[in-house]
Order: structure tokens, then C-alpha cells, then sequence
């Protein structure tokens, strides 16, 4: 059984050396926590969110979609109410301790990550299309965009009349942005290591703004913490303006979120299908 590497969750190796990072992931009640699962048909595996300091407890219940003959996604969006959690999934490990808070003096100091792809043929470790509808991680990270790191760009093509007059042809206007990772106080370099990931998605959205990562620019340390095993990073993006005018008009709402009453699938658990 494999985690797809785009859950937004950290699962440390039980031999990871250095100093543990004791930066806890936060999410809100709103966002929808993607977990995803490819495997064979046939697992007798277990999977739980284990709350922390009270909050509650409860089994993992998967749906799943067949992919091949053998192979097959179980897959589970959770939307958690306020508390401290872990997610525990037999084979796998268990998860790094997150937060999921409603509160605004912190979730302001944070942005909500929101990709998918096109199409299942990009990559075999994550299923962006499941029964005909797509769907989106939420990753939410510390930090954000500072107006001080905002680049115009343009390209266009002109000629000049034999009056001296430019005749502009054509021009398309370019916004490129630093979006800055991990603020102040710094974050775990998994951040980092799962943002140049997810960069690699066709559909990235930034706070409900679709970005692309600029040209071939990857996260870049800028700072570190010592002792705490922190860093901050920053990334090169591009606001994409363009409609992509393959998409559906229902797509081109931008469906971010995993909704379990517009998708077909079967509840592993009692062999049902939810409409």
C-alpha cells in the first residue's frame, strides 16, 4: 500500500536523524484533508485519526475506485472539527501532530494550497479524476505574498513607421510574485519539499488564485532557525490569467473542493454507492 506523496500530511521515517522540528501543521474546519491510497484490491489494513487532548477518535472510512484490474485508490476527505489530531495508517505510520483551528489571528498568517492535474497519465502516485469528477488537496501553509516582491513583465512585438510612430502588434501583461514560505517563525523543510511538488500540478491555486510556478524556479532557503530545525523559503510564481479553453464552464468555476455529495463512489466499508 502506498500514501500518495501529495497528501497534505508529513509522515516521518522512523530512522529520520536530526533534530525533530516541533512546528505543528495547521488546517481550518473548512479545508478537506485528501488522503489517498493505492494498492491491490484486497487490504485488511486499518487507518484512524487519533485525537490528541480530548479530541475525538474515530476509524477512517474509505471509499475506493477500481484502477486497474489490480490495482486500486482508497481515498477519504476529512473535514475536522477544532482539536489536535494524528492520522495513523497501518503499514504506514502515523502522522505528524496537526491543528485544526477556526482561529483568525492565526489562519490569516496562513495560505490555503488548493492542485490538481488534468488528467490521471501525469503521474502514477496520485489520482486527480475519480469516476469523472476532479479532485483537489488542501494543503494550508505558513505564509503568504508581500507586496514588496511583485515583478511586471510583458511581451510584446512592435514596429516602428517610417514617421517614427510604434505601431504595437500585439501585448500580453505578465505578474510574477515571490510567495514567501514559512514567515518569521520558519517551517519543517517537508513544506518546502511538498510545495516544489505540488508545483508540478496543472491546476495550483494560491488563497482561490491560480498561480504557475516561474520557469524552472524551485523553493529557495532563505533563512534558518538554528536549533529548531525551521527554515524559510521562497518560490517564484506567475499569476495565470488565461481561461485553459478546454475546460467545461462547470470547470471553469473552479471546483477546488472534494465533495461527497457530487461524486459516485463505493463506501468500502458497506459495500454502498453514495449519490
Amino acid at each position: 500500500m502506498i500514501l500518495s506523496p501529495f497528501t497534505p500530511l508529513f509522515f516521518p521515517s522512523a530512522k529520520a536523524d536530526g533534530i525533530e522540528s516541533a512546528y505543528i501543521q495547521t488546517f481550518a474546519p473548512t479545508d478537506k484533508i485528501l488522503i489517498e491510497l493505492l494498492g491491490p484490491k484486497i487490504w485488511a489494513g486499518l487507518a484512524t485519526v487519533v485525537g490528541i487532548n480530548g479530541s475525538a477518535s474515530f476509524r477512517i472510512q474509505f471509499n475506493y475506485w477500481d484502477i486497474t484490474e489490480s490495482t486500486r485508490l482508497r481515498f477519504a476527505a476529512l473535514s475536522l472539527s477544532p482539536g489536535f489530531y494524528q492520522v495513523s495508517i497501518m503499514g504506514i505510520g502515523r502522522s505528524a501532530v496537526f491543528r485544526v483551528t477556526d482561529d483568525a489571528d492565526i489562519l490569516d498568517n496562513t495560505t490555503l494550497i488548493q492542485y490538481s492535474n488534468k488528467d490521471n497519465r501525469s503521474r502514477h502516485d496520485v489520482i486527480s479524476w475519480i469516476d469523472g469528477m476532479q479532485h483537489f488537496f488542501d494543503f494550508r501553509v505558513p505564509g503568504g505574498f508581500k507586496d514588496s516582491n511583485w515583478t511586471f513583465g510583458v511581451e510584446s512585438e512592435q514596429f516602428v513607421t517610417e514617421d517614427s510612430d510604434i505601431i504595437q502588434l500585439y501585448g500580453l501583461e505578465s505578474t510574477q510574485m515571490k510567495f514567501t514560505l514559512g514567515m518569521s517563525e520558519g517551517c519543517p523543510v517537508w513544506f518546502a519539499e511538498l510545495l516544489n511538488r505540488l508545483l508540478t500540478c496543472d491546476y495550483v491555486y494560491f488563497d482561490g488564485v491560480r498561480f504557475a510556478r516561474k520557469e524552472a524556479s524551485v523553493p529557495e532557503t532563505n533563512a534558518v532557525m538554528d536549533g529548531l530545525n525551521s527554515f524559510v523559503f521562497t518560490q517564484n510564481l506567475q499569476k495565470v490569467v488565461n481561461i485553459d479553453p478546454k475546460l467545461t464552464l462547470e470547470h471553469q468555476a473552479i471546483m477546488r473542493r472534494v465533495d461527497t455529495t457530487n461524486y459516485r463512489a463505493v463506501n468500502e466499508t458497506n459495500n454502498r454507492l453514495i449519490k
